[in-house]
């Protein structure tokens, strides 16, 4: 299943290319990361810039995509970098640095889904947020308020399970390591998001021809 939305630059610095001019990401080297570990765990102020620099766009993504809508992610994205700051020393290998934020990133995105879940149950909140979608394209931005409208009526765990494999695109090792779940533990709640999202497309003829040529509940390894 393809991703339902382009991908963004965030995943690293943004730089041009010189044949296209088009905007790349510019992937951060291993020693890189290494040297931003080590200033962030001696408590060192530019790393902690540098940290934002490099990593906001990436944060925001995560953000935007498993909720959905841009609200908060500002103060959402705050709290995941303090956390980062805060628990950086348990990044014993600069390797997963990445990883490390990604996952930081999604828990703060699972307890936001579910203070929301409690709003909307108590008549606090909007059940009809406004999407993030391209205002251009008004076929692209139905289809995505489809999708987010189907998600919100799964738990948030399943949510976080079919937003990080199917709109992220992440294989189910990558998932699970952005979740901070076992792979197991991610199969199993993907698994459950993926008979729900098959019912939801059944009703839906926007789902079903978005999602109708792949049945999301056969798993590939």
């Amino acid at each position: 299943m393809e991703s339902i939305e382009k991908a963004e630059p965030g995943n690293g610095p943004v730089g041009h290319d010189a044949e296209t001019g088009k905007l790349v990401v510019l992937h951060v080297s291993s020693s890189a990361d290494e040297a931003l570990l080590d200033g962030l765990v001696n408590q060192r102020p530019a790393a902690v810039a540098e940290l934002y620099d490099r990593y906001a766009g990436l944060v925001r993504r995560v953000l935007v995509r498993t909720l959905g809508d841009a609200r908060d992610v500002d103060d959402l994205a705050q709290d995941t970098f303090i956390t980062v700051v805060r628990k950086c020393r348990l990044v014993r290998d600069a390797t997963v640095l990445r990883s490390f934020i990604v996952s930081v990133a999604m828990r703060k995105a699972r307890n936001e889904l579910r203070k929301r879940s409690i709003r909307r149950f108590i008549h606090l909140e909007s059940a009809n947020p406004a999407y993030v979608a391209p205002a251009h394209d008004t076929v692209v931005a139905e289809q995505i308020r489809r999708v987010y409208s189907a998600l919100e009526r799964l738990d948030a765990d399943s949510r976080i399970a079919f937003v990080v494999r199917y709109v992220e695109g992440h294989t189910l090792t990558e998932a699970a390591e952005a979740c901070g779940w076992s792979l197991a533990t991610f199969k199993r709640r993907l698994a459950r998001a993926q008979v729900r999202f098959e019912r939801f497309c059944q009703q839906d003829p926007v789902l079903l021809e978005l999602f109708g040529d792949r049945d999301v509940t056969k798993e590939a390894p």
